[in-house]
């Protein structure tokens, strides 16, 4: 297994008013220890279609899923239901479970007893190609 590492510039950017040029400092990461912490328990998929996209999840976007991780209310989880797999928000409380999308154009999914329900690992990290989210944040 080869090892890539790639420049990390610890300075942020600022995504607002632009600030004075900075010193940066830049130091080398290890991207697979960076974002894989569980590489045992941690997978990486593809999505398709627009259920997530105003959760900046596009067709097409790598999903890190990390299967070691309890599923909490608000995570973005990779479930299975009646052996379909979907990306959607969890949202739950004492009594009930459902899984939220975040597109209007879509309905949240109420999980009941007479679905196979299986939370498949939580969403650890989204990686995305900023073209494919033009036609959700431009006017």
């Amino acid at each position: 297994m080869s090892i890539v590492t790639v420049s990390l510039i610890e300075t942020p950017i600022p995504a607002g008013f632009p600030s004075p040029a900075a010193d940066y400092q830049e130091k080398r990461i290890d991207i697979a220890q960076y974002l894989v912490p569980h590489p045992i328990s941690t997978f990486f998929v593809r999505t398709t279609g627009d259920s997530m996209i105003n959760a900046f999840i596009p067709p097409l976007a790598l999903l890190i899923v990390d299967r070691s991780k309890s599923a909490h209310n608000g995570d973005i989880v990779v479930a299975v239901i009646n052996g379909e797999f979907t990306v959607k928000f969890l949202r739950k409380n004492d009594l009930k479970c459902w899984l939220v999308p975040a597109n209007r154009k879509y309905s949240e999914t109420e999980i009941t007893a007479e679905m196979e329900f299986i939370i498949w690992g939580v969403v650890t990290y989204i990686v995305s190609n900023p073209k494919d989210l033009k036609n959700v944040c431009l006017p």
